[in-house]
């Protein structure tokens, strides 16, 4: 049994959770005490997987599955319903809003983080920590204590901006978003002073708790100097081994699971096509979007299988439901793609990388942060169709559905190997050995 212990620190989002809890377990199987802390709605998740849990909040907002049935306080439903509307202005906009909400959304309560995060240190014995990419204050405590971590990133790589790169701004856009570029350099002015303000706060803070302070040039480049573990493809073969800090690519964080015979018995049908029409856990609030997509699913192929994930917003769309068509506030999505043909989406990580791992096309929408960089890698790389949320027709989604079908399977199985080949054990190994 090995002796070290890795503490592995959660934001409150199951999107980041879950993926945490997957590189968790890969550090348990190599013999290692594995601790999760996050907030005590995941704590079963953590006992579930036999890791050891501590109770710690690292945000003020939350999002346990469903971001809507979600208990937050009254700020944080206003900056949600702000970004909600937003998206349905565009792209631009929803990268303006996201980085006006940027310093509340990430940075609460830091001093009360170092402190709770000096507690453990001093409680538990923990020889390595891990860090979500997002959670910037808990990147910023293990600055200032000077306590060895990695960084794990569980959205686009480009979520650490590179020298010259502005954080929030998409590095390539996909061709099906036509972005306005008065807009775009508002959203660049926007980003820079995001940056200047929360990089200004990030060194006040060290200069204040850490015991040799030194000036920080971009707080949202701040990462671990020992590693960073990529929950992403390795497209353009940027992965480092061998120079620290190591670039570690594991093409996924999940382990495969059993479909249900309920959901089975629901899609078996082996001669009808089956689709799966997936927005995530918030942006299902996009019920337009939904409804067009399920309409015209129908038109392509009247025989499909239809099976999407509405989240808090499935009650309103039973009238969509029929004998082909399953509408579900919560659906059991790793273990349903297998059995799909085409997944529809909204570049959420999480659901691209499951999508790529089982080798399943993809048409993927765009609404914000990251989505735009997976949306055009996913393009170029040629194993999705993109189209704007904001700008769908009849005649636009037909066309994605029927280029969608004639992908390259080789180059599918190309990705989905790759992926196989890696996930959660494979970085595990790599950062300690």
């Amino acid at each position: 049994m090995d002796s070290r212990h890795i503490f592995v620190l959660s934001p409150p989002f199951y999107s980041h959770f879950m993926p945490l809890c997957a590189l968790a377990k890969g550090f348990k199987k190599l013999g290692i005490k594995v601790t999760m802390g996050c907030s005590l709605e995941f704590k079963e998740a953590a006992l579930s997987a036999d890791l050891d849990f501590y109770d710690i909040n690292i945000n003020t907002n939350k999002n346990t599955g469903m971001a809507m049935d979600t208990e937050q306080p009254e700020t944080e439903k206003s900056r949600l319903n702000a970004f909600f509307e937003s998206t349905k202005e565009g792209a631009v906009e929803t990268l303006i809003t996201q980085s006006n909400h940027r310093k509340d959304d990430m940075l609460a309560n830091p001093l009360e983080l170092l402190e709770a995060i000096r507690s453990i240190e001093v409680s538990e014995d923990v020889d390595l920590w891990v860090a979500d990419v997002l959670s910037y204050g808990v990147t910023l405590s293990l600055h200032c204590l000077g306590l060895p971590y990695i960084t794990f990133c569980p959205p686009h790589p480009d979520t650490i901006p590179r020298e010259g790169e502005n954080f929030g701004v998409p590095k390539n856009w996909p061709s099906s978003i036509n972005v306005d570029f008065e807009k775009l350099i508002e959203l660049k002015k926007i980003s820079i002073q995001t940056k200047e303000q929360f990089t200004d706060i990030f060194n006040t803070f060290v200069f204040s708790y850490h015991k040799k302070p030194k000036r920080i040039e971009n707080a949202f480049r701040l990462t671990s100097e020992i590693g960073v573990i990529y929950n992403y493809l390795d497209f353009y073969q940027n992965e480092d081994l061998i120079n620290k800090p190591y670039r570690i690519y594991i093409g996924h964080a999940f382990e495969e699971e059993v479909l249900s015979q309920e959901w089975i018995e629901k899609i078996e049908n082996v001669s009808k096509r089956k689709i799966l029409i997936t927005l995530g856990t918030f942006l299902s609030n996009r019920i337009d979007v939904l409804i067009q997509l399920i309409q015209v699913c129908q038109i392509f192929d009247t025989e499909s299988i239809i099976v999407v994930s509405a989240g808090s917003h499935a009650k309103n769309l039973k009238d969509y439901e029929s004998a082909n068509v399953f509408i579900r506030d919560f659906i059991p999505q790793r273990a349903l793609i297998p059995y799909m043909d085409l997944v529809i989406h909204h570049g959420g990580n999480n659901t691209f990388t499951e999508t790529v791992y089982f080798g399943k096309p993809m048409i993927i929408l765009p609404f914000s942060s990251d989505q735009f960089n997976i949306a055009y890698d996913a393009e170029i790389n040629e194993i999705a169709i993109n189209l704007d949320p904001n700008r769908l027709s009849k005649n636009n989604i037909l066309n994605a559905l029927e280029q969608a079908f004639k992908l390259d399977r080789k180059n599918l199985i190309r990705w989905s190997e790759f992926s196989k080949a890696r996930g959660p054990n494979y970085g595990a190994r790599k950062i300690l050995f």
